[in-house]
């Protein structure tokens, strides 16, 4: 199947294509965050202080998903204007990494709350195997290092704790200084 896929999208395309694939999952996750917890913000088994910090409005979580968005749209366009030099491939991967690293959060989460959470439909269906393409397609262009992937695994898993924490608190700042509702 990614070798039908190489043949039908080309290079500059794939990079120009995910920024707006990973917003189907982000969408998913801005519409249904706030039901999530008010429906079950009690039966999370962590301690109040860190539920605070992690539980988000639709309004936080719509910024954080602009930062999150301009991020990615940053680097796909750097990637797409020299594919073949400077640090636009390297972005595009650890953007690509972190989607990746992300839906199995996603799938964690659901495992551990046994219900649905917020985003793991498309994360599963949408962001985790675009993102893998993405990287498999890097390393057939020759972009990425031989025997890279497992390494750019591991860069999805370390990056992508500091970049959701960081959207977060960058979303609800952003909120608060724009007086954007609790909604």
């Amino acid at each position: 199947m990614f070798r039908y896929l190489d043949l039908k999208i080309e290079l500059g395309s794939l990079f120009r294509l995910l920024p707006a694939v990973f917003l189907i999952h982000d969408l998913e996750e801005i519409l249904t965050v706030k039901e999530f917890w008010r429906e079950n913000r009690e039966e999370i088994p962590l301690p109040p202080s860190i539920k605070e910090r992690l539980e988000v409005t639709t309004g936080e979580m719509a910024l954080a998903v602009a930062c999150m968005s301009a991020a990615s749209v940053a680097a796909s366009g750097m990637a797409a204007r020299s594919p073949r030099s400077g640090v636009g491939p390297d972005l595009f991967a650890a953007v690509a990494a972190v989607r990746f690293f992300n839906a199995f959060v996603h799938l964690a989460q659901t495992l551990l709350l046994r219900r649905y959470t917020p985003g793991v439909v498309t994360a599963l269906a949408v962001s985790f195997p675009s993102s893998l393409y993405a990287l498999l397609r890097l390393r057939s262009e020759n972009l990425l290092a031989e025997r890279s992937l497992p390494r750019w695994f591991v860069v999805g898993a370390l990056l992508h704790g500091p970049v959701v924490v960081g959207a977060q608190a960058f979303g609800r700042a952003l909120a608060r200084l724009l007086h954007v509702g609790s909604s």
